[in-house]
């Protein structure tokens, strides 16, 4: 348009045309704002992703010479849910032992088994073995580690909570392995820890594979029998003992 033809505009003409440009300005500026939106997006995206990658791989890195490895070409784990039948182990109102451990023990079981690896069960369902009965069936299947799951309880002091894991006495790789779940145990559960031990059971004297016994939560502490009762808190549980034992595998 020349000079006479802005001449030529009417007022009402020529403030249309300035909103018209002011309208294209903010509609130049709004592609802008998305523009940089969803760069920024796709940006934290990538970060959460890369994050979440490297801390995977982390924790499965293992602990060199402690690493466990298999016998045989499929890893076999084998899981020892405590008590069972008329042995109901400890129990607080509507929390009983026997079903805290095998519900527990049967989540970890889908967990690995989802990771390629082989699982047992000492147990399946509300049967009642001895102690001996159970180092024989986890020594028979051939495993290459085993996890007893039990709950802790205190006649004495109420006020006791949190995790805890034993190992077989003077077995650097248990320990390893106790450490391990341990860590990971009350980093998903957020419990409190308390620590790992050695401890003489004889599912873990008279086993032939690094064996540890974890004790998520005390049933003589209403808070954590409240927690142990519920299902997604058994699931985390289950999650921490699995990450511990992944971070304990040899990845070479």
């Amino acid at each position: 348009m020349d000079t006479n033809e802005k001449q030529h505009l009417t007022p009402a003409q020529r403030r249309r045309k300035m909103e018209m440009k002011k309208r294209r300005q903010k509609e130049l500026q709004r592609r802008k704002r998305r523009k940089k939106i969803l760069i920024g997006a796709a940006i934290a995206v990538c970060v959460v992703i890369l994050a979440f990658s490297i801390y995977q791989v982390i924790r499965l890195v293992g602990l060199g010479s402690s690493d466990i490895s298999a016998k045989g070409e499929t890893f076999v784990i084998a899981l020892d849910p405590g008590h069972g039948g008329e042995d109901t182990g400890m129990s607080s109102g509507e929390a009983v032992e026997k079903e805290i451990d095998l519900k527990i023990c049967s989540k970890l079981k889908i967990m690995l088994e989802s990771q390629g690896y082989q699982v047992v069960l000492t147990r399946e369902d509300d049967t009642r073995l001895s102690k001996e009965e159970r180092a024989a069936l986890a020594n028979e299947s051939g495993a290459d580690l085993l996890v007893s799951v039990h709950c802790n309880y205190s006649e004495t002091d109420a006020s006791l909570s949190g995790a805890v894991t034993c190992f077989r006495q003077g077995d650097k790789q248990s320990k390893a392995l106790a450490e391990n779940i341990q860590t990971d145990l009350t980093a998903e559960t957020g419990a409190a820890d308390g620590g790992v031990s050695a401890g003489s059971y004889t599912i873990l004297n008279d086993t032939e594979m690094p064996a540890v016994l974890v004790q998520p939560g005390y049933l003589s502490s209403d808070t954590d029998a409240g927690s142990l009762a519920e299902d997604s808190y058994q699931n985390d549980v289950a999650k921490g003992i699995a990450y511990g034992i992944l971070a304990s595998l040899d990845r070479g």
